[in-house]
């Protein structure tokens, strides 16, 4: 989803930004001390560059190629042998993007290789199978069809705070997410089953690499974070996570008909299956698992792919936060959801109707004051329909201890006229890296205008208080609850007082604290119908229609009432 943001702060530094080498994938140095045994083989790995123990590429099911092909994904059969896991595996197949360009490959190629479930597993140096460390478990983002593991480096996180991370890759695309009538057993979420079988290897062997298989956090980002929500909805992933963090995702699902029928394009952007196939005489299964690889990316080069699929059989058929709220009533589960402060701004800044070449090379906004509030109201009804509204649905039905936070670090660098703090701030994505504790490799050469020495004290510090709080989470303990750590009380959201959340930001803006949240969908639209910077043109009706079609699975009766502002 942040492809767009990274496509324009590469053009920011056409002057110092030639190619970016690719992305470095050096195997790791063999430790024989690493050796772990699984239910699947033996495996070797090495040692990072802060001490932390590493396992790069473990297979954790069978490759879902040839008849696996848009099937539940299956385990692996025991093998009898000893392996290295010292390098990144095999993407899955996904076409490339803007980011992809930083390090050297060109946007809009098809790149993987459908033998692509594995896993990367980091643990503190000092870790043995008797150490029964908590386990995080991280679902990269990526629209659910772009990303891999190799972008996630879990060292630092595994090292400073204690932790065993485990990065998992999974079917991404229209290999991930597809329903299409000829397929038998009416499956449309294949990367959420592939998500739950990396679960149920972790519960099997996390106790070899030191994690304790009972205390697994499930934790991710964007469409990561929707799929974290999807697994709560789950039975079958049901006993193989006790906790779960969500970071800037929505519970947002898709009805089976708009996955499957021509529908999807016109309300949602997305290509149905059998619109995709419609070249093929009647499909049947056997055809489309031996359709080419091409053939099924090209299908989507000009619409999205449906995903997290109300297919009835993985999922059920009713809106996700519904699903979620039913199935966890009881569960005593602790939560975390939150969102950055600028979300929206990854959109906004290439958008060539809100964004401007000044001396025709430096982006800026054409109307500051439009930018803003166009941000405001997109990154607010993300808020409150997914943060603040959903976490009240969740108390409401009694699923357990809630929290939610606010990322609101926005001390970029500026480039020329371009004052990135403004037209980035706290965008979409950027929380990742304080969370991670790595400023590395997250930007290609671009990390040295966001990262800066700066404003590395600050950063710096704000990253050790998030992931002191997110390993605390982990832990199985509250919060802000340990003496002498960075992170800061943080409150539950609760029915007998305003709803508190954690704003996370550096000491210089602040610091991390708890504050009370006054947003509210009514709120938002009521501040929408009159603000004056929207007054001018067609901006109300514009900016109303964007919000209908982003929010449209979400909250489809917001079209209506949103449409009616377009007319005062």
């Amino acid at each position: 989803m942040a492809s767009r943001l990274f496509v324009l702060l590469l053009c920011l530094l056409m002057a110092a930004c030639a190619k970016a080498p690719p992305l470095a994938d050096l195997p790791l140095s063999k430790q024989d001390d690493t050796l772990v045994r699984t239910d699947a083989g033996a495996y070797v790995g090495g040692i990072s560059e802060n001490k932390a123990r590493t396992w790069l590429g473990i297979p954790y099911a069978k490759p879902p190629i040839g008849d696996l092909r848009w099937r539940a994904t299956e385990p692996l059969p025991y093998q009898d042998s000893t392996r290295t896991a010292l390098q990144h595996a095999n993407w899955c197949p996904q076409l490339t993007n803007g980011l992809d360009g930083l390090f050297g490959i060109p946007k809009g190629e098809l790149r993987g290789n459908e033998d692509c479930l594995y896993l990367d597993i980091y643990a503190p140096s000092d870790a043995t199978s008797r150490s029964n460390l908590p386990v995080m478990f991280w679902i990269h983002g990526g629209s659910n069809v772009w990303g891999r593991a190799a972008q996630y480096d879990g060292s630092a996180l595994a090292q400073s705070e204690n932790v065993i991370v485990v990065v998992v890759q999974y079917r991404l695309g229209p290999l991930g997410w597809f329903a299409h009538p000829a397929l038998e057993d009416g499956i449309a979420n294949f990367a959420l089953l592939d998500l739950v079988q990396a679960l149920k290897w972790t519960r099997q062997n996390i106790r070899n690499f030191g994690g304790d298989p009972d205390a697994v956090t499930l934790f991710g980002e964007s469409a990561g974070a929707n799929n974290v929500l999807a697994l709560l909805a789950m039975p079958e992933a049901d006993g193989l996570y006790r906790a779960a963090i969500a970071q800037s995702g929505l519970p947002m699902s898709v009805p089976l008909e708009l996955s499957s029928d021509g529908m999807a394009a016109s309300i949602t952007g997305a290509v149905p299956a059998a619109q995709a196939f419609s070249g093929l005489s009647e499909p049947d299964s056997v055809a489309l698992r031996q359709a080419a690889l091409e053939r099924i990316f090209d299908a989507y080069r000009t619409g999205r792919t449906p995903v997290v699929i109300r297919d009835g059989v993985t999922l059920p058929d009713e809106p996700l936060a519904d699903a979620i709220a039913s199935h966890q009533s009881g569960a005593n589960l602790p939560v975390i959801i939150g969102s950055n402060r600028d979300e929206a701004k990854y959109l906004l800044a290439f958008d060539p109707q809100m964004i401007k070449k000044t001396f025709f090379v430096f982006p800026t906004p054409r109307d500051s004051d439009h930018y803003s509030a166009v941000s405001h109201y997109m990154t607010g009804l993300w808020r409150t329909l997914g943060v603040s509204e959903f976490a009240g649905q969740l108390l409401d039905a009694d699923t357990g201890p809630v929290r939610t936070y606010r990322f609101d670090w926005d001390e970029e660098a500026r480039v020329g006229p371009s004052d990135l703090s403004e037209m980035i701030g706290a965008a979409h994505s950027l929380e990742i890296p304080f969370v991670f504790g790595n400023f590395e490799n997250f930007m290609g050469k671009l990390d040295k205008r966001l990262f800066t020495k700066t404003n590395a004290p600050g950063r710096q510090a704000l990253s050790q208080t998030m992931m002191s709080c997110w390993a605390q989470f982990a832990h199985g303990q509250d919060p802000g609850s340990v003496a002498g750590e960075p992170c800061p009380h943080w409150p539950e959201v609760t029915t007998d007082a305003p709803t508190q959340t954690m704003m996370f930001d550096t000491p210089e803006d602040g610091g991390s604290r708890a504050e009370i949240e006054t947003e509210t969908t009514r709120t938002l639209i009521a501040q929408l119908a009159t603000d004056p910077v929207l007054n001018d043109g067609r901006r109300r009706c514009e900016l109303t229609n964007r919000l209908s079609r982003t929010f449209f699975l979400l909250r489809p009766e917001l079209t209506d009432e949103l449409s009616l502002l377009c007319t005062q």
